[in-house]
C-alpha cells in the first residue's frame, strides 16, 4: 500500500516499477525487506525529481533532510514527500 500510494502522488509508472522489482527477483513490494522499499520509494522520488532540479546533490540532500529524517522523527511519508516536492517546484520556479 506505502509503494502504491507514493507512486500514485508522484504519479510513477506502474511499469518502472514492475521492472525494479523483477530486478529484485519479485512481483510485489509486500515480498521485500523494508531497506528494499525504502530504496524503491527514494528511487521514484528522485526519478520524479530529475527534471526539476539542475543538482543531483541538492534534490538528494533535501530528500534526505526533508523526507528521509521527517519520517525518522515521526512525520507521515506522504506528507513529507509532499513537501519535498513542493520545494523543489519552489526552487525550480524561483531560479527561472
Amino acid at each position: 500500500m506505502r509503494v502504491k500510494n507514493i507512486r500514485t502522488l508522484l504519479d510513477y509508472p506502474l511499469d518502472l516499477v514492475k521492472e525494479w522489482l523483477q530486478f529484485q527477483d519479485t512481483n510485489s513490494p509486500s515480498q521485500l525487506h523494508i531497506s528494499k522499499i525504502d530504496e524503491l520509494v527514494k528511487t521514484m522520488c528522485l526519478a520524479w525529481a530529475a527534471d526539476k532540479c539542475d543538482h543531483p546533490n541538492h534534490t538528494e540532500s533535501l530528500y534526505q533532510k526533508l523526507v528521509v529524517d521527517a519520517v525518522v522523527n515521526g512525520a507521515d511519508e506522504l506528507t513529507a514527500i509532499s513537501t519535498w516536492m513542493q520545494q523543489l517546484q519552489t526552487a525550480k520556479t524561483g531560479a527561472v
